[in-house]
């Protein structure tokens, strides 16, 4: 199949819902991973069939054996991959091809969007590539790679190793490159690239490792240049950085994390790119201070890269609680005392199913949000702040949710040995506390936590029903202990990271559940709630025919490691069609597109690396349920 080299996209032409291409990694820029397609409808959803199911050849046997994926580790090094990448990737569909990328080596792919067959593979060296200490470095253990951008002729690829690439569309050749820091010091792209004005736009997620501060920044689509680079951490002599203790290197600018987890919105009319930032570091011990603009969801200049605004949405974090879900822009409608607003909003669900409504313009909340006062501890170091924000939107989770609108641990919360939390004992030898999201912890006692819940399968929004449409995981916990600082050690690449001592969540299908949700983000409240068996780990895409098609993490409670592709009905979340099961859980979201006037649907399929029924066997043991499958679908 001949490939037509794609144009200088349009504003207008990524801003529209998608159609015909799913242009973006989100569809368009909104985020809302919509389509205006209506073939596939309610009415004959029902009909759908498998048109064909492909393998990518990137979970080869020799990896499944447990051989290395990069020359030079030794099989089973902590630094290197011995099992297949997980698949949460969803690809992009430009004129009758998908392109997408797979873990853990960055291959990208061209695959014609009809019959299933590759047209061309580009795959990355890491040749001569050494750590610090010396070591070969690996791409690490099949960690996430979320997907591509395709224009001016090039797919663009973010690489674990730092890397941005341009590729020529028609044959996947490499025409350029740039790195957004240095792999040695633990940068590594985590978004997936945006097109949008001749730039392409990544973000990087050095900091969650104890790297240096990581960088949201746009390079020339053109020549790979860099334009702007945005540092979520404030400098010298920059607003916000009296925020920090800045006493020493760690818990302060110097290693303050912030890392990016999910590709930024843009409102190309306002000039404005969102996104969210991830947590401080260290996780605690830091000195007393908020820590802008770690944990916020902040609006950028798309041309220079300033700050616009910020809503800051956890204070001085100590959980974990950053922003890795997407967000959605809308034009909504909303109330305020009687009176009725219409304003372009942005809204962010946050790791504990908490809800955010702004204004794109001012950063103002257009759902009330009340700074909530909040369990403290005196301990020195821990340096708690005394409220933090909780919005007046419903919580999406089924954890028990306070009456200060906090949620808390399940009753249920199991460890990683699969004993409950309320009757086991912590490794320090004392029972551990049961606490809720924002309940602090010190050196004293293990503090159980609701953790990670909300994390990046995708959200969508459904202008017909004014909702967001999220995917997560209820039940999942932690527990948490303060490390002295005066034992505190930096990692291989100067920080502290996260620093702390845990135990972590069994993942189990006896503790962890899912929560499917559509809440109408103009009055906060349910359009429908559904609480699964199995947790959610795919994302979802709406459709104009009223369709929301969403995958499934496992049949059942999930126990059999297997998934699903669901068809439900926008307005009432009703259940129309499910696809055979197919043989590894669903973690990536799917896309709509048309080749020669016929709508398919499309999904990868293979597991994922960060919740999964195998996983307190460990990120890297040999039972880990991984695969590269993708599946597309039509009607007949």
């Amino acid at each position: 199949m001949a490939i037509t080299p794609s144009p200088a996209w349009s504003d207008a032409q990524l801003s529209a819902p998608a159609g015909n291409d799913w242009l973006l990694y989100y569809g368009d820029l909104s985020g809302d991973r919509y389509s205006s397609l209506n073939q596939i409808n309610t009415s004959n959803v029902s009909q759908l069939k498998q048109v064909w199911q492909m393998s990518l050849g990137t979970c080869t046997a020799s990896i499944i054996a447990g051989n290395p994926v990069v020359p030079g580790a030794n099989p089973g090094a902590a630094n290197n991959p011995t099992n297949c990448g997980s698949m949460e990737s969803n690809p992009v569909a430009v004129n009758g091809v998908l392109y997408t990328i797979n873990a853990p080596l960055g291959q990208v792919f061209a695959i014609d969007a009809a019959t299933g067959n590759i047209i061309w593979e580009y795959t990355p060296s890491y040749a001569g590539e050494t750590l610090l200490s010396g070591a070969v470095y690996s791409p690490g253990s099949g960690g996430r790679l979320p997907g591509v951008a395709v224009a001016e002729g090039r797919v663009y690829a973010g690489l674990p190793d730092g890397r941005l690439i341009a590729l020529d569309q028609t044959t996947g050749g490499l025409l350029w490159e740039n790195n957004i820091g240095s792999y040695k010091l633990g940068n590594r792209i985590s978004t997936a690239p945006i097109y949008v004005e001749g730039m392409v736009i990544v973000g990087d997620g050095a900091g969650d490792n104890g790297g240096p501060d990581p960088n949201l920044t746009a390079y020339s689509a053109t020549s790979g240049a860099r334009i702007w680079s945005f540092n979520p951490i404030p400098q010298v002599g920059q607003p916000g950085y009296n925020t920090w203790s800045n006493k020493d290197g760690n818990g302060s600018v110097a290693f303050g994390g912030g890392a990016f987890w999910e590709s930024p919105l843009v409102d190309t009319k306002l000039g404005t790119l969102f996104i969210g930032t991830g947590n401080p570091e260290p996780w605690n011990s830091r000195g007393a201070g908020e820590d802008l603009y770690t944990c916020s969801i902040v609006a950028l200049n798309l041309h220079t890269g300033q700050m616009k605004w910020y809503f800051q949405q956890v204070h001085h974090d100590m959980w974990d609680s950053d922003l890795p879900n997407n967000g959605v822009l809308f034009n909504g409608t909303f109330k305020f005392g009687g009176k009725t607003v219409t304003a372009p909003a942005v809204a962010y669900v946050n790791k504990v199913g908490m809800t955010f409504v702004l204004d794109q313009r001012t950063g103002k909340p257009l759902i009330p949000v009340k700074e909530t006062p909040v369990p403290q501890d005196s301990t020195p170091g821990v340096n708690t702040w005394p409220t933090q924000p909780v919005p007046a939107t419903q919580n999406v989770l089924f954890n028990p949710i306070g009456k200060d609108g906090i949620p808390c641990t399940t009753p249920d919360a199991l460890t990683s040995a699969g004993v409950p939390y309320a009757t086991a004992t912590a490794p320090d030898g004392k029972p551990f506390h049961i606490g809720c999201a924002y309940t602090p912890y010190d050196t004293t006692q293990y503090t159980v936590m609701p953790f990670e819940m909300m994390d990046w399968p995708a959200s969508s929004y459904a202008p017909s029903i004014h909702s967001m449409v999220t995917c997560g995981v209820t039940g999942r916990a932690t527990a948490m202990e303060q490390i002295p600082p005066a034992s505190q050690v930096a990692g291989v690449f100067g920080g502290l990271g996260a620093n702390r001592l845990g135990v972590a969540d069994g993942s189990s299908p006896l503790s962890n559940s899912g929560n499917f949700t559509a809440l109408n983000v103009e009055t906060g409240k349910y359009t429908w709630h559904q609480h699964w068996q199995a947790i959610c780990y795919s994302g979802s895409a709406n459709t104009a025919g009223g369709i929301t098609f969403v995958g499934h993490f496992g049949t059942g409670n999930g126990i059999n490691g297997d998934g699903y592709l669901e068809a439900v009905d926008t307005k009432t979340g009703a259940s129309l069609w499910t696809s055979p099961t197919m043989p590894y859980p669903v973690s990536a979201a799917p896309i709509v597109y048309t080749v020669n006037g016929k709508e398919y649907v499309t999904v990868e399929d293979g597991g994922s690396g960060h919740n999964d029924v195998t996983r307190p066997a460990g990120l890297l043991a040999p039972q880990r349920i991984r695969g590269d499958y993708v599946y597309t679908f039509a009607l007949p």
